[in-house]
């Protein structure tokens, strides 16, 4: 059986290959746009909108590229999650155990969201 050691350093191996890939993608295409919810709600209506159409405009021009990003995107997080729950120190205090709880959830919801767009992409483009 393989040590923990090897597995983080495996996820790590991973999480480069996926950073080398989007940085190539990035040095050759224009960047994926994407601007969450968060920051969509703070904007006046017309600027939301515009950030919008250009994000839908974008996934439709490039359905394939945008998919792959926001698959590699999803990946990333779940092997960072991963990568921490592995280094989980057995020693935490309770309220230490409920904030990494929450950041893994969180890393595991980006996750989710990622993929979930990359299929909605994939969706809008096809007959």
């Amino acid at each position: 059986m393989h040590s923990t050691v090897d597995e983080v350093a495996l996820i790590e191996s991973a999480l480069a290959a996926i950073e080398q890939v989007l940085a190539r993608a990035a040095a050759d295409q224009d960047p994926v746009p994407f601007h969450g919810e968060t920051l969509l709600a703070s904007l006046p209506e017309e600027e939301r909108e515009a950030l919008m159409r250009i994000e839908a405009e974008s996934y439709r021009t490039r359905p394939d590229h945008s998919a792959i990003h926001f698959c590699l995107r999803s990946a990333t997080a779940l092997l960072d999650v991963s990568q921490q729950l592995l280094r989980l120190p057995a020693d935490r205090s309770p309220q230490q155990q409920e904030y990494q709880l929450k950041r893994l959830v969180a890393h595991t919801k980006t996750a989710g969201r990622a993929a979930y767009r990359a299929a909605l992409i994939l969706m809008e483009t096809r007959p």
